[in-house]
């Protein structure tokens, strides 16, 4: 018989934070519907939203080096490379060293680049105004409050004052003040620190996942785990085959459809269940420093309302 999740000992607290429960999961889920659903609204302009906050950046200072702009995309996992180059070829921005120190490279905008500013940000307002819909005002500035305050929680040095406290006015809607910027900033401060613990394991949340569907449900096809996986940005490429390598799972043809291949976990896979729960727990419970248990359980059902509202 296949033991299940309860056999295996968890603990309540456990078993709330495995995905796709958890929070951590599912505020990652939100960040990559809220990216997805930007990039269908820039792909006639031949954008990323990567190169959506280099504009910006520069609609609201322009002529900054590019180490202000790296930092802006490091944070929410972009690079300059190629970014810069794209925009420069499409003739949205245009490079020059700058005056008292040629080391520095300044970008600033063109006018083709400066005319996007009458016609991205509406694309923005509207992706939050989906994702938020049956929020009432009050409801979405407490949901705003919530988020600033997690990511302060995670990050590295948590006495740094927040710097993300949106302004108002139209930058409000403008990275890094709007809610998808944050969403995302806060997803990948989330994951940074989770890697961190999965390291000593040599794992990844990607093989949390993995780990986390078949610790609940063991045997699935291979095709309910890559849905889970691709909910989050994941790929079964490569995943799988490195956790059979551990051997921390094993594949085995359905004896009813030769054609699916379903996940069994392994000795060393079910053991683990004794160690990583508790890391997703610290994780948690890091993110929801200082914030009530009332205010957790709203930001749990305001999650869960942008992900269907997306969905």
């Amino acid at each position: 018989m296949v033991p299940s999740h309860t056999e295996l000992q968890v603990s309540k607290d456990s078993l709330r934070v495995l995905a796709p429960h958890g929070i951590g999961y599912r505020l990652k889920l939100l960040s990559q519907l809220l990216g997805r659903r930007f990039q269908e609204k820039l792909d006639p302009f031949g954008l990323t939203p990567f190169h959506w906050v280099v504009l910006c950046c520069l609609w609201q200072e322009d002529g900054l080096a590019t180490s202000s702009i790296g930092d802006r995309l490091q944070q929410v996992g972009g690079t300059l490379t190629g970014v810069l180059d794209r925009m420069a070829e499409r003739d949205l921005i245009r490079r020059e060293r700058d005056a008292q120190d040629r080391r520095v490279w300044r970008i600033w905008l063109t006018s083709a680049g400066r005319r996007l500013e009458d016609l991205l940000p509406p694309l923005g307002v509207e992706i939050r105004e989906t994702a938020l819909k049956g929020l009432s005002y009050a409801e979405r500035e407490q949901f705003s409050n919530i988020i600033d305050r997690i990511i302060v929680n995670l990050q590295p040095n948590p006495s740094d004052p927040p710097t993300t406290s949106s302004p108002l006015g139209w930058q409000s809607i403008l990275a890094p003040y709007n809610m998808g910027y944050r969403i995302k900033l806060l997803a990948q401060l989330g994951m940074r620190k989770f890697q961190e613990l999965l390291d000593p394991f040599g794992l990844t949340p990607f093989h949390w996942v993995v780990l986390c569907c078949l610790w609940q449900e063991d045997g699935l096809a291979t095709s309910s785990i890559g849905e889970k996986l691709q909910q989050v940005g994941g790929t079964l490429t490569g995943v799988l085959d490195r956790m059979a390598e551990r051997d921390l799972i094993r594949r085995e043809r359905d004896a009813e459809d030769r054609r699916i291949w379903r996940i069994w976990l392994t000795d060393e896979g079910r053991a683990l269940i004794d160690d990583l729960p508790l890391l997703a727990l610290s994780i948690q419970n890091c993110m929801v420093q200082e914030i009530s248990a009332e205010d957790q359980a709203k930001l749990s059902g305001w999650v869960n309302q942008a992900i269907a509202n997306l969905s």
